[in-house]
């Protein structure tokens, strides 16, 4: 493992203006530097680097990060390998720490895995080439198929011998254990003791992680008698997770950077045809049904993906499962249909290339002209399904967090439906505070009357901007003074002990702020998150500051007259965005105390009565000052909950 004082050095020395210039050309602009973006395609260039705070922001398509974040994305290194290549750039000597021995024997145990997995690869591959059995049987059939020795090779097809025990055997007889035959799932130990095959008779398809290792295997069965399982697939192994894997990523990961779209089918051979052809950015779900660490992968790469599956209904279905968890990842989606006797991999032998393209072009739906298309077609004039299908295509459109691509697919919902956009609104809004309520549902009370009315919440996107903003604060301002005794950060920290957090990556980072400051009271800054591991936080920290909008200090000058920056004000604006949010929690809890008022009266409890009374009296209270002091219209209070009190009270016996 490299040592933190190596990580650091490379970090202090790799320029980013050097680093990013060794891909793509830049142009210097006011203090910054501009480019046309290396991760998808624009005409005017939105790339920023910043070689003052050290990162780069596209604001085209959104990626962001430091210098080895972009040699990550740029290359598809794993963090390692990044801060290997920028070492190997600045001359500087890697200091590897050693590992204790249980690390280094989890260690090496991984590593002979991999080690063992790419042998068997390279053996079947041999098999299927050099073998009577393997020529005869699984290369016949690949070439049958119209698979090129080029697509056999770039893809490290094989094909796994008959024989209970045929390759186990060969591997133990090259030096591989027992441990990690069974670890890899290339063989299973049966209840006496022996160790068979998991493949047998069947062409392979390696499955690669994204920077090319093989951590599994998919195999066909070739006969057609109906009696063993089409497909088989290596299990979940320590290598091998399926829901995180996609089959091809490691061949599609350029051309999805390049042409700023992921195309996913749905199986092996779907994604070989189509590579074939010269559609290369396609990739496929490996042995499982679409999952969110899938879609999250394919987003590393692009904002956009092509639901690309069979034209029959079962295609239709897995499209249709799809497309909320792809709007949830914040994608772009389209989805195409195949005519009903074709699926990708027959398709792709019919056309080439530019036809495929053609054929996209004209057929690609958007989400809500799919969803509909699907939903409607067997549905006649009947008015009440019609409806249920107006209200899943709004769930569809609610997961839009884009207000002006939202509004859009309003409008395209009004032509399909025919509805005024003014009751789809509704209905948006209707899911919204639906979700708000479910998420931040209050404990249940059982009482036997009506619960008083419950005011609006705060709009959840607000919340999540003012969330933003103290994140932003902290990183920017937090070692600063609020005062003679606190820091920014432990005047924050002391005024929100708890906080119902709606965005959650905040939520992630405020709390790594809070644990470092209470355990070692130190200050988290700027640079601790751009130089994070966790690329997660990364992104989302390098964005938060790029997009805030700080004058240059030129402009002083130029003006003749200060200029007030967010810097000269950062005090006024915590406070701002504390009170923002403490009124959130206000207009939450009220409900909760006005549950309890009425709970006490039920049960004739005069001295929670009193209690929870003074509570909802302070609460109140605080909620005027603090709409006041933001300057906002003050929230009315409901009384009409009050008549309900005196009618419990009156028909209460003394």
């Amino acid at each position: 493992m490299i040592t933190r004082d190596t990580i650091d050095k490379i970090l202090q020395t790799a320029n980013i203006y050097e680093v990013i210039s060794d891909f793509i050309q830049l142009k210097k602009r006011g203090v910054n530097y501009l480019g046309n973006c290396p991760f998808h395609h624009e005409k005017s260039p939105s790339f920023t680097v910043s070689p003052v705070k050290e990162i780069y922001k596209c604001f085209g398509c959104g990626k962001s990060g430091n210098a080895v974040g972009f040699v990550m994305e740029h290359e598809g290194m794993s963090y390692p390998e990044a801060l290997k290549y920028l070492a190997a750039k600045y001359h500087i000597e890697i200091e590897e720490v050693r590992n204790t021995p249980e690390q280094e024997q989890q260690k090496t145990e991984k590593d002979s895995l991999y080690i063992l997995l790419a042998a068997a690869q390279k053996h079947f591959a041999e098999v299927l080439h050099n073998d009577e059995e393997g020529k005869t049987i699984g290369l016949s059939y690949f070439k049958e198929r119209g698979l090129s020795a080029k697509s056999i090779e770039d893809f490290g097809l094989g094909w796994a011998q008959q024989g209970k025990d045929t390759f186990t055997q060969w591997a133990l007889k090259n030096g591989f254990l027992k441990e990690q035959l069974t670890k890899t799932g290339l063989s299973f130990e049966t209840d006496d003791g022996h160790l068979l095959d998991r493949f047998r008779e069947r062409i392979l398809f390696p499955i690669h992680s994204v920077s090319g290792k093989v951590v599994g295997f998919g195999g066909r069965t070739l006969k057609t008698t109906g009696k063993e399982a089409k497909y088989i697939n290596s299990p979940e192994t320590d290598v091998y997770q399926k829901s995180k894997i996609l089959y091809g990523i490691s061949q599609a990961k350029k051309a999805i950077r390049i042409k700023d779209e992921c195309i996913l089918v749905e199986g092996y051979m779907d994604v070989i045809s189509m590579y074939q052809r010269g559609v290369e950015n396609v990739v496929a779900s490996s042995g499982t049904s679409l999952t969110e660490d899938q879609l999250k992968l394919v987003k590393r790469f692009t904002d956009n993906i092509i639901f690309l599956f069979d034209g029959d209904d079962a295609g239709q279905k897995a499209a249709l499962r799809g497309i909320d968890l792809a709007l949830e990842q914040g994608l772009n989606v389209r989805l195409v249909t195949l005519p009903a006797d074709k699926d990708p991999d027959s398709f792709a032998r019919e056309f080439d290339a530019e036809e495929i393209q053609e054929y996209f072009n004209k057929n690609a739906k958007d989400f809500v002209r799919f969803k509909a298309d699907a939903l409607l077609k067997d549905i006649g004039s009947d008015i009440i399904r019609r409806s249920e299908v107006i209200r899943e295509v709004m769930q569809s459109v609610e997961k839009i967090t884009d207000p002006v691509a939202r509004s859009l697919f309003v409008r395209e919902a009004e032509k399909i439906f025919g509805v005024d956009e003014k009751f789809l609104y509704e209905e948006l809004q209707r899911i919204s505070v639906k979700k708000f309520k479910d998420e931040n549902k209050p404990a249940e009370i059982n009482v036997t009357f009506t619960q008083p009315p419950q005011p609006k919440p705060i709009n959840v996107a607000d919340v999540s901007i003012q969330e933003k903003q103290l994140i932003k604060d902290i990183i920017l301002y937090g070692s600063k003074n609020y005062n003679e005794e606190e820091t920014i950060t432990k005047y924050i920290l002391s005024q929100l002990p708890e906080l119902e957090w709606v965005d959650k990556i905040c939520e992630k980072i405020f709390n790594e702020i809070k644990q470092v400051s209470d355990d070692k009271n130190e200050v988290l800054d700027f640079t601790h998150f751009v130089n994070t591991e966790d690329t997660e936080m990364q992104f989302f920290v390098t964005t938060l500051v790029m997009e805030s909008q700080q004058l240059d200090k030129g402009w002083d000058d130029f003006l003749g007259r200060h200029v007030d920056t967010p810097e000269d004000n950062f005090i006024t604006d915590v406070e701002n965005v504390l009170n923002y949010l403490k009124l959130h929690k206000i207009i939450i809890m009220l409900p909760e105390v006005g549950n309890n008022i009425l709970k006490a009266v039920q049960e004739n409890n005069e001295e929670d009565l009193l209690h929870w009374q003074e509570i909802k009296m302070d609460l109140n209270r605080t909620k005027i000052e603090i709409c006041k002091t933001l300057g906002i219209s003050i929230i009315p209070e409901d009384n009409s909950w009050k008549k309900k009190i005196i009618e419990a009270q009156s028909s209460s016996p003394d």
